[in-house]
């Protein structure tokens, strides 16, 4: 039987050796500290743990944390690039150097390429292909893409995804919600920030992302929402040579839209192209609340007649109405300069178990916009604006939905590409008439009959069941069976170091008697014999010694004699 197939086996075990090689690739930029703290010391390897860390100082700790993912493979780099958009975990100097973070994994032979494919699609590559370049496109953490012609003659990039990705990411997805549950444990700052529940997340965004048909089906629902426009062109894709691991999609020739000169070259009109990207996010957000999350200027080309298309449908976000409308009362509150409305939007767009003291965020906020908001519109980054502003929340001890960190990246990327092609472009001017329709739609008379009949429906179902839960609460309060908790802190340490005291005085315990038993066994000359001694003896002596060796081995491991 496997040791990481057994139950009994604690999670940091089962993957024991991956577990040591994470921690030992973070002590070794210098993150000791934090691991000492954790006490996950006991993972290092003795050698390891005298020397100091194997870490170059000069370079910043920002910059060693992203050495450190980088180093750790794909599963990391992926978290690295999704903290990069948390502003409420990390502050602004780790977020510039984890956006910096790049996919730099090995390319994979053509023979691995080949064989994900004939696997996943249950046929001969040359089935397929009539063609098939051996050399990759690109070669990212999670897929290399390749060009390829099919049979029936369509040119297509092939992504195929890197062979084991999914166990590796399982593995380390387990393990990462091992440390996230210890730190919400152990380290107070991080408890209002809940580490699990950020794993469960981006566990949820990873696995999406590792399924090639759910990208497909994002196309597929792109494409109902703008086939009919005429200005933004989606990549056409083929079912039957798709797979969780083989997307298929048609070849784009088009111009990166931050290739200005090419651009220049080609007689298009930047500011056009600006508009025509900008506009269609804004659509994305406020109409269709499903937008592409990294609208990046690699994942944007221009076509002839100014035409634009996105690529790359791995990481989409999605918005509920309530999400949307908020987010157009927070843009509302900051094009008018409203401080009371920007930080009552604030309020609703957080998590409903954290609220503030309202009055102290208006007066953080109103600070805020009187240090940034008062210059023209378009001199204002927005997307940096809105980071800088939900990290304000932070401070009271709000808890931001992932869905709105995904918004504000796709925003703050999105104004970055459109400002490249026009640096005098105004994005909140071109949000104003998605904003104004988001804001006037809540005035409407069918949407005034539906919130009227879905509040009604809560307040019936309220009305019904609260008479039983109070006649339940009495009934338990006259059978003694309410209860009341009590959640003490700071009592954990004190607690573990008395786990650790009586455990190894049981263990000494177990010692003694293994030695005064195996004496008594020996001196009685109980059989059965080796070379004339007992063996029952001798195999308890072995016993103690192995203990004894462990025990002191323990002491010395903590630093505790």
């Amino acid at each position: 039987m496997k040791l990481e197939s057994t139950p009994l086996v604690g999670k940091p075990y089962r993957h024991f050796k991956r577990y040591r090689e994470i921690i030992s690739v973070f002590f070794r930029y210098g993150f000791d500290e934090v691991i000492y703290g954790l006490g996950l010391n006991r993972f290092l390897d003795p050698v390891l743990r005298r020397r100091k860390s194997a870490v170059d100082f000069e370079k910043s700790r920002p910059e060693r944390f992203r050495l450190a993912l980088q180093d750790l493979g794909s599963s990391f780099i992926k978290f690295g690039q999704i903290l990069a958009s948390r502003p409420d975990l990390l502050p602004q100097e780790y977020l510039d150097e984890l956006h910096a973070l790049e996919d730099d994994v090995p390319q994979l032979s053509f023979e691995q390429i080949k064989q994900v494919v004939e696997e996943d699609l249950q046929r001969p590559l040359e089935e397929i292909f009539l063609s098939f370049s051996e050399k990759p496109l690109a070669a990212a953490s999670i897929a290399q893409i390749h060009e390829g012609v099919l049979r029936s003659g369509e040119s297509v990039v092939v992504k195929v995804q890197r062979p084991k990705l999914k166990a590796q990411f399982e593995v380390d997805l387990e393990i990462v919600r091992n440390l996230a549950s210890m730190a919400e444990t152990h380290l107070d700052t991080w408890k209002v920030h809940r580490p699990t529940r950020l794993v469960d997340q981006i566990r949820r965004m990873l696995m999406r992302e590792l399924d090639f048909n759910i990208e497909l089906a994002y196309i597929d629902r792109f494409r109902h929402h703008f086939g009919t426009d005429p200005h933004i062109v989606i990549p056409q894709t083929w079912d039957e040579f798709s797979s969780t691991r083989v997307l298929v999609m048609e070849k784009i020739n088009g111009i990166k839209s931050s290739s200005l000169d090419r651009l220049v070259d080609k007689g298009y009109d930047r500011k056009k192209i600006a508009h025509r990207a900008a506009h269609s996010v804004m659509e994305q957000i406020f109409e269709h609340g499903f937008f592409h999350a990294d609208p990046h200027a690699g994942n944007i080309f221009v076509l002839p007649e100014e035409k634009v298309c996105f690529l790359d449908f791995g990481m989409m976000g999605s918005m509920n109405r309530d999400l949307r409308e908020n987010f157009a009362e927070l843009l509302h509150g900051i094009a008018k300069r409203d401080e009371h409305m920007a930080a009552n939007a604030l309020i609703e767009l957080t998590n409903p178990d954290s609220r503030p003291d309202r009055r102290a965020l208006e007066i953080d906020v109103s600070e805020f916009m009187t240090q940034h908001f008062y210059r023209p519109l378009r001199q204002m980054r927005i997307g940096r604006l809105l980071t800088e502003l939900v990290q304000q929340t932070t401070r009271h001890g709000l808890s931001i939905p992932t869905e709105l960190f995904i918004l504000i990246k796709c925003v703050a990327t999105m104004e970055n590409v459109v400002r490249q092609l026009d640096p005098d472009f105004d994005l909140v001017k071109e949000a104003v008439p998605h904003i104004r329709k988001v804001r006037m739609d809540r005035l409407r008379p069918g949407r005034i009959i539906e919130t009227m009949r879905e509040t009604g429906g809560s307040l019936f179902t309220l009305f019904r069941y609260l008479p039983l839960e109070i006649n339940n609460f009495f009934r338990s309060l006259e059978k003694g069976r309410a209860r009341i908790a009590f959640e003490h802190h700071g009592l954990k340490p004190m607690i573990r170091t008395l786990d650790q005291v009586s455990n190894r005085i049981s263990l000494a315990i177990v010692l003694a008697s293994l030695i005064v038993g195996s004496s008594l066994i020996i001196h009685a000359g109980i059989p059965p014999l080796w070379n004339n001694i007992p063996a029952v003896g001798l195999l308890g002596y072995t016993f103690a010694g192995m203990i004894g060796i462990w025990l002191v081995y323990s002491i010395f491991r903590h630093g505790n004699l």
